[in-house]
C-alpha cells in the first residue's frame, strides 16, 4: 500500500504538539464526538453527541447531586465494533456558573447496558434527560433558579465605594454545599454583610466565570457600581449575618479567592434578593379575591404534544418544531392555542422564516391583543419590520452584515492531557529485564474553532495524540489521527461542506474517512449529501492510502411520516481496479414518549449479499419500567472484496490479481466473511428512588466459513449465551457514591465464565473525586482447564484550577491458571499519572 502525504498529517501533528495547543481525551476510536451547550433564560442544556445512535435507559443522581449516571444502550453499526474495546472514554469541559459540567466519561460494554457519567464541581438542582433527534445526541437540561440581574449601587454621600483591582478566576472552593432538593422552597438566610468574590470592569458572564459552591439559603449575584468615574461589576455571595461569619466563609476558601473581601450588603441588593427568593412581603392592602372559574379538563394527547413541542424549541429542531406546533392549532378550542402561536412565530423567524414569522405575529395580536404577552410579541414584530426597512448604506460605509461579520469572534476550546503510563507483568516465566511492557508518554489533542456570524457557521475540529515509547526494546512511538476536518454553513442558502479527515453517519461509510461532504436543504423535511473521500482503517494510519476511495449519496426525509425520520443512502467504494463494495440501504428513527424504533439495512448489490439488518426497540411500560428488544444480522466481517486478503501472504488486492482472477478474489471475499446473528432482550426498573435494576439475555451466532484459497475452514460457534444483572445505586460501597453492580454469566462455544464487578464514583469534595473497581471471574474451560482472576483499580483525580486537573491510577489482576499438566499464577499491574488542562 503506498502511503501518500504521510509526513504532512504526522507533522501537521507534531507541530501542534510541540507548540502546546493539544488538549483532551484520548484519541483512538471514539463513541463520543463531542459536547456542546446551550443557555436560556429557565435551563441550560448540555448535548452528548456521539458517533453512533445511543438510546438512553434510565439515570440516577447522587447524593450530593454532582455526579449523574445515564444507563445507554448503543448500537453497534457497522465499522464501530473496534469502539467499544478501548474501555473508558473521556470528554472534558470547562466548568462555569452556568454549566458546572467537569467531564463525561463513557463506560462502554459489549453485552449488557454501557454508563454515561457526568460529573459537575458544584450540585446541580433539577434537570431532566431527553434523547436527541436521531438517537445520535444526548441532552442533560439543567433548570435554572431565577437570577438576579445585576444591581446598580449608588456610591453613599460623602464618600466612594472601594477600588479592587480585577482578581483572578479561581477555581471551585473545597467547601461541603447542603444540597437543597429540587421542589423544595431554599431556606433564605437575612443578614448585613457580603462576601466580594470577584471584580472587574467588564460585565460579569455567568458562562465564563468559575463554579461557586453556594451555602444554603445564599445567593450568587452580581452588582455594578462606580468607583473614581469607572464602572465596576462585582461577583458577590450574600448574606451573612455578621462580619465575622463572612469571615469564617472567606477563609474557607481563601485558596482560591485570594483577592475576596467583606462588605456591608447594601439594602438595594438585600430587597433585590429577598424578593427574588420569595421572601413574604409586607403587610399592605388585602388582595382582590376573584370568582372561581371553572378549569376545562386538558386532553392528555394534546397535553403531551404541547410538551415535546417545547422540547423540540428547545432542542433548536425549528422544522419539526413548525410541524407540531402546527398540529396543535389545527385542535379546536385548546386551552394551548395561545402559547403555541407564539412559539409558531418565534420557531418560523429562528428558521429564516421571516415572512411567515411576520404573518404568525400579526394573527397572535389579532387574536390576543391584550396583556404583557401581546406587548412581547408586537417588540417581535416590529424589530422584524424594522430589520427589513433599514436604508441602504451609504457607498464605502460598512453595511450591517459586514459589521456583524466583523463583531464576530473566533472561539477556541478544548483540552490538552498528558501522562506516564508504565505497565508490568509479575511471573515466574518473565525475566526481570522484561517485566515491564510499557512505559511511555501519553499526549492527546481535542480542539475546537468556531466561528459563528448572522448568515456562516466554521468550525475547525482536531482530534490527535502521540505517544513516546521510552523503552528500548518497544514498539516505538505512535501517532493517531481521529479527526482534522474543517466545516462551513450557509444557513441562508441551506449549504453545509465539510473536509478532512471525519466520519459521516447514516452514509453506508463504514470507517472515519479522508474526503469531504457536501449538504444542501431543498426544504424543512428533505436534505441531501453527496461524498466522496478514501477510508481510514485505522485512526493510527496518519496517511493517505491510495488503493480506495469512494463516492456516494444520501437522503435525510425528516418527520416523512408522523415523528418518522427516514435515511436513504448508496455507496461504491473501489479498491484497486476491483469493485469493493456497492451498497444501497437506509436508516429509520421512532421516538415518543413510550417507545422508539431505530433501524439499519445495508444491502451489498455487486456481491448480492445482505451485510447488516439490525433493529432496536424500546418500550416505557410507566416511570419506573422499560424494556427492549435488539436483533443484529451482519456479516462478520462486513463484506468487502478487501476481505480476500485475510490468510494471505500478499498484502494489496493488487499483489493479490497476479494469482487470482477478479471473480476468484470476489469468491474468497465472500468465504471470509461468515454471518453473525445476535438477539437480546432486557429490561430496567426502578425500585426505588436511588436503586435501579436491569437485566438482559443476549443469544449470538457466528456462522462458519469454508476453505478456500489455502485458508482452512473456521466452524461455526452455535449458540452462546450471555447474562447480565446490572444494579445502580447510591451509597453502594460508601455514603454519597453512585455505583454499579454487575454480575455476568456466558456460556460460550469454549468456556463457561461467571464474573462480578463494582464500580463507584465518589466526589469526597468538590475538588476531590475517586473511582474504584474491584472484579473477580472465573473461568471453566471445555477442554478442563481453569481460570480465576480478581483485580481492581483505583483512580482519582484532583481539580487544581477551574481549568487544570491531575489524574492518577493504578491497579492490577492477580491470575490463577490451571490444566491437566500444571498450574500458573502471574500478576499484571499498571500506574498512570498526569493532568489534562482545558481552555
Amino acid at each position: 500500500m503506498k502511503k501518500i502525504a504521510g509526513k504532512f498529517w504526522a507533522a501537521t501533528l507534531l507541530m501542534l504538539l510541540s507548540l502546546s495547543i493539544t488538549t483532551g481525551a484520548m484519541a483512538k476510536s471514539r463513541v463520543m464526538d463531542r459536547i456542546d451547550a446551550g443557555f436560556g433564560e429557565e435551563e441550560n442544556r448540555i448535548s452528548i453527541f456521539f458517533n453512533l445512535p445511543v438510546r438512553v435507559v434510565s439515570d440516577l443522581v447522587n447524593s450530593a447531586r454532582n455526579e449523574i449516571a445515564i444507563r445507554v444502550k448503543p448500537v453497534v453499526t457497522p465499522g464501530t465494533e473496534e469502539e467499544f474495546l478501548a474501555g473508558d472514554e473521556t470528554l472534558s469541559w470547562k466548568p462555569s456558573a452556568e454549566i458546572p459540567l467537569e467531564r463525561v466519561v463513557f463506560n462502554g460494554q459489549l453485552i449488557g447496558n454501557s454508563t454515561l457519567l457526568l460529573s459537575f464541581s458544584t450540585s446541580i438542582g433539577a434537570y431532566e434527560i431527553t434523547q436527541g433527534k436521531g438517537f445520535f445526541s444526548i441532552s442533560v437540561v439543567l433548570k435554572k433558579e431565577k437570577k438576579v440581574e445585576s444591581i446598580k449601587l449608588e456610591a453613599p454621600e460623602g464618600g466612594a465605594l472601594f477600588d479592587v483591582p480585577p482578581t483572578e478566576i479561581p477555581a471551585v472552593s473545597e467547601l461541603p454545599v447542603e444540597v437543597v432538593q429540587p421542589g423544595g422552597k431554599p431556606q433564605f438566610v437575612e443578614g448585613d454583610f457580603a462576601l466580594n468574590l470577584h471584580s472587574q470592569q467588564q460585565p460579569i458572564d455567568f458562562k465564563k466565570v468559575a463554579p461557586v459552591p453556594v451555602p444554603t439559603g445564599r445567593r450568587l449575584y452580581t452588582t455594578q457600581t462606580e468607583v473614581n468615574n469607572q464602572q465596576w461589576y462585582r461577583l458577590r455571595l450574600g448574606f451573612f449575618r455578621s462580619a465575622a461569619e463572612a469571615e469564617r466563609f472567606k477563609k474557607e476558601i481563601r485558596h482560591f479567592y485570594p483577592n475576596s473581601w467583606v462588605d456591608r450588603a447594601s439594602a438595594e441588593e438585600k430587597s433585590r434578593i429577598q424578593r427574588d427568593t420569595g421572601a413574604p412581603p409586607e403587610a399592605g392592602e388585602a388582595p382582590l379575591m376573584l370568582p372561581k372559574q371553572e378549569v376545562k379538563p386538558i386532553p392528555e394527547r394534546l397535553a403531551r404534544m404541547m410538551e415535546k413541542a417545547r422540547e423540540i424549541m428547545t432542542a433548536k429542531d425549528y422544522p419539526k418544531a413548525i410541524r407540531m406546533l402546527t398540529a396543535i392549532l389545527e385542535e379546536p378550542d385548546n386551552l394551548f392555542a395561545k402559547e403555541a402561536l407564539e412559539l409558531l412565530g418565534l420557531a418560523r423567524e429562528r428558521n429564516g422564516q421571516i415572512a411567515h414569522a411576520k404573518a404568525e405575529y400579526r394573527r397572535y395580536l389579532e387574536q390576543y391583543p391584550e396583556g404583557l404577552d401581546a406587548v412581547r410579541v408586537n417588540q417581535r414584530l416590529v424589530g422584524l419590520i424594522s430589520a427589513a426597512e433599514q436604508p441602504k448604506e451609504k457607498l464605502r460605509e460598512p453595511t450591517r452584515a459586514v459589521a456583524a461579520e466583523r463583531e464576530a469572534e473566533w472561539e477556541i476550546f478544548g483540552s490538552f492531557f498528558q501522562s506516564y503510563q508504565r505497565d508490568g507483568i509479575e511471573s515466574d516465566f518473565v525475566d526481570d529485564d522484561e517485566s515491564v511492557t510499557r512505559s511511555q508518554v501519553n499526549n492527546s489533542i481535542d480542539l475546537s474553532v468556531r466561528r459563528s456570524t448572522a448568515d456562516v457557521d466554521m468550525r475547525l475540529q482536531l482530534n490527535g495524540s502521540y505517544d513516546i515509547d521510552l523503552l528500548g526494546n518497544g514498539s516505538g512511538n505512535q501517532e493517531a489521527l481521529t479527526d482534522a476536518f474543517f466545516e462551513v454553513e450557509r444557513r441562508a442558502e441551506g449549504v453545509v461542506g465539510r473536509f478532512g479527515r471525519q466520519r459521516f453517519r447514516s452514509s453506508g461509510i463504514l470507517n472515519r474517512f479522508d474526503g469531504g461532504v457536501i449538504g444542501y436543504q431543498f426544504s424543512e423535511d428533505i436534505r441531501l449529501n453527496v461524498y466522496s473521500g478514501i477510508p481510514v482503517e485505522k485512526s493510527s494510519d496518519v496517511f493517505i492510502r491510495d488503493d480506495k476511495w469512494f463516492v456516494g449519496g444520501n437522503a435525510e426525509l425528516a418527520s416523512l411520516f408522523y415523528d418518522i425520520d427516514i435515511t436513504l443512502f448508496a455507496i461504491e467504494q473501489r479498491v484497486d481496479h476491483l469493485v469493493d463494495r456497492r451498497a444501497v440501504g437506509g436508516e429509520v428513527r421512532y421516538f415518543d414518549d413510550q417507545r422508539s424504533f431505530f433501524g439499519l439495512v445495508d444491502y451489498d448489490i455487486f456481491h448480492n449479499r445482505l451485510t447488516t439488518f439490525l433493529t432496536q426497540t424500546n418500550w416505557t411500560l410507566n416511570s419506573d419500567t422499560q424494556l427492549y428488544f435488539n436483533y443484529d444480522y451482519r456479516t462478520s466481517p462486513i463484506l468487502t472484496t478487501f476481505n480476500a486478503l485475510q490468510g494471505q501472504t500478499q498484502e494489496t488486492i493488487e499483489e493479490l490479481g497476479q494469482t487470482y482472477t477478479d471473480d476468484e478474489i470476489y469468491a474468497l471475499a465472500e468465504d471470509r466473511s461468515a454471518r453473525s446473528h445476535v438477539v437480546s432482550l432486557g429490561g430496567t426498573h426502578s425500585l426505588a428512588e436511588d436503586f435501579q435494576l436491569s437485566g438482559d439475555l443476549t443469544v449470538s451466532n457466528v456462522g462458519d466459513t469454508p476453505a478456500s484459497g489455502g485458508v482452512e475452514a473456521t466452524p461455526s460457534t452455535g449458540n452462546e449465551f450471555f447474562y447480565t444483572l446490572q444494579i445502580l445505586k447510591n451509597n453502594l460501597l460508601k455514603e454519597g457514591d453512585i455505583g454499579i453492580l454487575s454480575l455476568r454469566y456466558s456460556d460460550a462455544s469454549t468456556s463457561d465464565t461467571f464474573s462480578i464487578s463494582a464500580n463507584s464514583r465518589y466526589p469526597i469534595t468538590n475538588l476531590w473525586r475517586v473511582n474504584p473497581r474491584v472484579n473477580l471471574s472465573y473461568r471453566n474451560n471445555d477442554d478442563g482447564g481453569t481460570r480465576i482472576t480478581a483485580g481492581g483499580t483505583l483512580q482519582a483525580d484532583y481539580r487544581f484550577r477551574s481549568d487544570l486537573v491531575f489524574e492518577v491510577e493504578g491497579g492490577g489482576n492477580w491470575h490463577k491458571e490451571e490444566n491437566l499438566l500444571s498450574t500458573d499464577t502471574f500478576l499484571d499491574y499498571f500506574f498512570t499519572l498526569g493532568y489534562r488542562w482545558s481552555f
